[in-house]
C-alpha cells in the first residue's frame, strides 16, 4: 500500500514540474530525437563557415576572400587590410571582435540547454522557448552582421591618403564602392543553424508522420529519411570551386615532373617556401596560394627555362639585409606572367642571370612598412636581356630598379605610388615605351649610364618636394627621349651632367611638357638638343643654375624649335615658325641665384611683381634664359585628357558665375513685374 502511495505522490510531483521526471525521463521521445539532432547540428555549425565575401577589381580579377568562422576569420585579411588603410577604413582585428569571442561559449551553452532539453521537457512552452532560441541565431547573427558593415563604412579615418564617400556593404548581395564589387552570401554554418532551428520547431510532427508511414510502408519511409539525410550531408559537404583536391604539397609536385612538364596545381593555399630545380611550368589553376610563411624567399628559380603563372605569392622575410623576395631568378630565360605578389618585402629579382620575361603582374611590397623600409618591386641587377612588360606595380620601395643592368626593354608597364618610378644606375643599352610612371617620390631617377631610349612615356603628377621631378638625368650620355608626356610635376626634366662625357648626346624632342612648377632645370649641363617640344602651362619654363648655362644648350635642331605657350611673335609668311626669335627671362631668378633663400618665394605675387615690371620699366634687364631662334606657331602634342580640359572648366566657372545673378535678377524682374515702375 505505501508503496503505491508514493508512486501516486512522485506522479503527482512530476506533473507539478511540468511533466519532468527525474529519474524515468519521460520527455516524448519524438521531441528529444528532435532536439538531439538539432544539439549536434550546433555542433558541427562551431566548424563551418558561416558568412563569406568576395571581392573583385581590375587590379584583383580573381578576387579577394573573406570567410567568417563563429570563433575566427581566414582568407585575404592582410591584403584587405591594406587596402583599407588606404581609403581610411579600420583594420579588421578578428581577435578583438567581441562576438567571436563569445561564439564558442554562447554555442556549447545552448547545446548543453538543448541536450537537458531533449532529456527533460515534454512539448509543451519549453519547447518553443528552445525553438525561439534557435532561431535567434541565424537571425541575430545577420541583423548584427549588417550593424557591423554599416560602422565598418561609415567610421573611417579622414586623413587617409584617399577620401571616398561613406558606404555600407549589404550583409547577403552584391554593393560596389569605387571599383570594388563586393558579394556576400552566408555560408554552410548558418545553413546549419537554420536546419537546428527547424528540427526543435517541426521536428517532432515529421518524425511522427515518419513513424506512422513506417507502420504502413516502412522501407518507403527508411529510404526518404536516409534520401534526405543523405542530401543534407551533401549539401553540406560540397563546396563550390573546390571539387578537386589540394595537392598536398608544390614541392611534391615538382618531384615528381619530368623536365618540360607542365605541373598544374590545384586551388588552395599553400604553405611553403619552394624551389624550382628543373625546366617545368608551374601553372595555378584558380589562382592557388603560395604562402612562404614571413620567412626567406617564397619561391627559388635555379634552373633555365623555367615559367611560372597564375599564383598568388606572399608571405617572403622582412629582414631588409637579406633582400628577401617574392620570386628570385637564378637561372636564365624564365618567364614570369599572371602573378599577384603581394606582401612581400622584393617582389622579382633578378641577378646575375638573363634572357627573363616578367609580365603581366601584379606587384606590391609590404603595405604597413613606409617606402624607405620596402623593397624594389622587380630588381634587376648584373643581369641583361630581360623583358618587363604590362606590370602593375604600386606601394613599393623602387617600381624598376636597375644596376649593371644592360639591353633590357621596359614597356607597358603602370608604376604609382612608390618612391622612384625607374631608378637606374650604371645600366647601358636600355629601351623604355610606353610605361607610366605617376604619383610618386620621382618619375624617374637615371645616373651614370650610356645609350638610354625613352618613347611615349607618361611622367606625371610627381610632386614631392623631396624631389618630385618627371625625370631626373645626371651623368648620362647618349640619350634619346622622343613622344613622351612630361606633366603636372613639381620638376618636369632635371638635367645635372648630361651630357657628361665630351661628344656623346642627350636629345629631347617631340614631347609634352606642360604644367610643370618649372619645365626644364638645368645644373651644369650643356650640348642639350631641345626640338619639337610642347611648353605649355608650365609656372617656370626653364631655370638654370650656373650663370649663362641655359644658353649653351640648343633649342632647336634643323631650323626646328619648341612650341612655348608665352610666345608673343607672328608668322607672316605662313611656315608654321615663327619670324621672331623667342626669349625667355626671368629678374626673379636672377636675384634666387645670387640668394638662394629668395627660392622660398617662387610662384609667389612677388615673383610675378618682380618679372612684370621689368618687363614695362625697363631700368633692369633680366638675363635671358633661352633663346629659341625658330619657335613653333602650334603645339606638336596635345595634354591628356585629364589636362586638356582646364581651359574648358574656367570658361564653365566663369559662365557660371554669370549665370547666378543673371538668374536671380530675371527672377526678381518677373516675380515683382506689377511693382517696377520706369524712371
Amino acid at each position: 500500500m505505501s508503496s503505491i502511495v508514493q508512486q501516486q505522490d512522485a506522479t503527482e510531483t512530476a506533473k507539478a514540474l511540468g511533466g519532468v521526471r527525474f529519474r524515468n525521463f519521460q520527455a516524448d521521445p519524438l521531441w528529444a530525437g528532435s532536439a538531439l539532432i538539432a544539439a549536434v547540428l550546433l555542433v558541427i555549425t562551431f566548424f563551418l563557415p558561416l558568412w563569406t565575401m568576395k571581392l573583385t577589381a581590375p587590379q584583383y580579377p580573381y578576387g579577394l576572400y573573406l570567410t567568417a568562422y563563429g570563433n575566427r576569420m581566414e582568407g585575404d585579411l592582410k591584403e584587405i587590410n591594406s587596402l583599407n588603410h588606404y581609403v581610411g577604413v579600420k583594420p579588421i582585428e578578428p581577435d578583438s571582435v567581441f562576438e567571436l569571442t563569445m561564439f564558442p561559449y554562447v554555442l556549447f551553452a545552448t547545446v548543453a540547454l538543448v541536450v537537458a532539453a531533449a532529456l527533460f521537457f515534454r512539448p509543451g512552452w519549453q519547447r518553443w522557448l528552445i525553438a525561439a532560441l534557435l532561431w535567434g541565431f541565424p537571425l541575430g547573427m545577420l541583423i548584427d552582421l549588417q550593424y557591423w558593415l554599416y560602422n565598418y563604412g561609415h567610421d573611417r579615418d579622414a586623413s587617409a591618403p584617399y577620401r571616398i564617400p561613406d558606404f555600407t556593404p549589404k550583409v547577403i548581395g552584391g554593393t560596389k564602392v569605387i571599383n570594388f564589387d563586393s558579394d556576400t552570401m552566408v555560408s554552410y554554418g548558418w545553413v546549419t543553424m537554420v536546419l537546428a532551428a527547424l528540427f526543435v520547431t517541426v521536428g517532432p510532427q515529421v518524425l511522427r508522420f515518419l513513424r506512422d508511414a513506417w507502420t504502413n510502408t516502412g522501407t518507403t519511409a527508411v529510404a526518404a529519411v536516409v534520401i534526405g539525410f543523405a542530401s543534407v550531408a551533401g549539401a553540406m559537404a560540397w563546396q563550390p570551386g573546390e571539387a578537386r583536391a589540394q595537392a598536398p604539397s608544390i614541392a611534391a609536385l615538382i618531384a615528381a615532373a619530368a623536365p618540360g612538364d607542365t605541373v598544374v596545381v590545384p586551388p588552395g593555399t599553400y604553405r611553403e617556401q619552394v624551389v624550382i630545380d628543373k625546366p617545368i611550368t608551374l601553372a595555378g589553376e584558380g589562382r592557388p596560394v603560395i604562402d612562404g610563411g614571413g620567412t626567406g624567399d617564397v619561391v627559388l628559380i635555379t634552373a633555365d627555362g623555367v615559367t611560372i603563372r597564375g599564383f598568388v605569392i606572399q608571405g617572403s622575410g622582412v629582414n631588409v639585409s637579406d633582400e628577401p623576395t617574392a620570386i628570385r631568378l637564378r637561372g636564365d630565360n624564365a618567364v614570369i606572367e599572371d602573378n599577384i605578389i603581394r606582401e612581400t618585402l622584393y617582389g622579382v629579382t633578378l641577378i646575375e642571370s638573363e634572357g627573363h620575361v616578367v609580365r603581366g603582374n601584379q606587384i606590391t611590397s609590404i603595405a604597413a612598412f613606409d617606402s624607405e623600409r620596402r623593397g624594389h618591386a622587380v630588381y634587376l641587377y648584373s643581369t641583361r636581356n630581360n623583358r618587363i612588360e604590362d606590370n602593375t606595380i604600386w606601394a613599393a620601395k623602387d617600381g624598376i630598379f636597375l644596376g649593371f643592368a644592360f639591353f633590357n626593354t621596359i614597356s607597358g608597364n603602370n608604376v604609382t605610388d612608390v618612391r622612384y618610378g625607374i631608378h637606374y644606375m650604371y645600366a647601358d643599352d636600355n629601351v623604355f615605351t610606353d610605361n607610366s610612371f605617376t604619383r610618386s617620390v620621382a618619375g624617374a631617377a637615371l645616373m651614370y649610364s650610356r645609350r638610354l631610349r625613352f618613347e611615349r612615356n607618361v611622367f606625371a603628377h610627381n610632386t614631392s618636394e623631396a624631389s618630385g621631378y618627371g625625370l631626373l638625368f645626371k651623368d648620362v650620355d647618349d640619350v634619346l627621349m622622343v613622344d613622351n608626356q612630361i606633366h603636372h610635376n613639381r620638376l618636369g626634366i632635371t638635367l645635372e651632367g648630361a651630357p657628361f662625357a665630351p661628344g656623346s648626346f642627350v636629345e629631347i624632342r617631340g614631347n609634352l611638357i606642360g604644367y610643370n612648377q618649372t619645365a626644364i632645370e638645368l645644373t651644369s649641363t650643356t650640348g642639350v638638343h631641345f626640338s619639337g617640344n610642347t611648353f605649355v602651362g608650365n609656372l617656370v619654363q626653364v631655370e638654370g643654375r650656373g650663370g649663362d648655362i641655359t644658353l649653351k644648350n640648343q633649342w632647336e635642331l634643323d631650323g626646328r624649335g619648341n612650341y612655348w605657350d608665352d610666345y608673343e611673335g607672328y608668322d607672316a609668311d605662313g611656315n608654321g615658325v615663327g619670324d621672331l626669335e623667342y626669349r625667355y627671362e626671368g629678374a626673379f631668378d636672377d636675384l634666387v641665384q645670387e640668394n638662394e633663400a629668395l627660392r622660398a618665394y617662387r610662384f609667389s605675387p612677388a615673383q610675378a611683381a618682380l618679372d612684370m615690371g621689368a618687363r614695362w620699366f625697363p631700368v633692369y634687364e633680366p638675363e635671358t634664359r633661352v633663346v629659341d631662334p625658330h619657335p613653333l606657331m602650334s603645339a606638336t602634342r596635345s595634354l591628356p585628357a585629364e589636362s586638356s580640359d582646364r581651359p574648358a572648366m574656367v570658361f564653365a566657372i566663369m559662365a557660371l558665375l554669370l549665370a547666378v545673378p543673371a538668374g536671380v535678377f530675371a527672377l526678381a524682374v518677373k516675380g515683382g513685374a506689377g511693382d517696377w515702375q520706369p524712371c
